[in-house]
């Protein structure tokens, strides 16, 4: 990349088999076929051992689902501040940034983009209204971008 361009990471959480759990994932695969100048990662559930690898990034937006959200919220991630809660996650993305930046001297802006999502039973398909939060979100993280 030239040197007056960032490098940015999408970084899709959640677990395929859960139905809504998977929006993270279902943006990354928007994002993948809109060719988005991104670096995409998806995952089950995020891992203290990801903190180096978004820390060489300028940029890392964590996607992941949220219960108790209008439709969609997409919010810098700050320590000190209360941040959405992921579904059942053991380590939630201001944990990972926080040691991302402790660890690794991250200068990285960090985000979340939590959407609103209701079914978490088995199954690998979103429900329709948290399909429809997650094409809005994907939309504005394409315009973001």
């Amino acid at each position: 990349m030239g040197s007056n361009q960032h490098s940015t990471c999408i970084v899709g959480v959640g677990n395929t088999l859960r139905s809504d759990d998977s929006v993270g994932a279902y943006i990354c695969h928007l994002l993948k076929k809109q060719n988005a100048p991104v670096t995409i990662i998806t995952t089950h559930q995020l891992d203290i051992a990801m903190a180096e690898t978004i820390s060489k990034f300028d940029v890392v937006v964590f996607v992941d689902a949220a219960v108790n959200e209008d439709e969609f919220s997409f919010q810098p991630l700050n320590d000190a501040v209360h941040q959405p809660q992921s579904s059942s996650h053991q380590i939630n993305a201001a944990m990972l940034a926080s040691l991302a930046r402790q660890l690794f001297g991250a200068a990285t802006q960090f985000y979340l983009c939590a959407v609103s999502a209701t079914n978490f039973e088995m199954g690998s398909r979103l429900s329709e209204k948290t399909k429809q939060h997650a094409n809005a979100a994907a939309a504005m993280l394409l315009k973001w971008i």
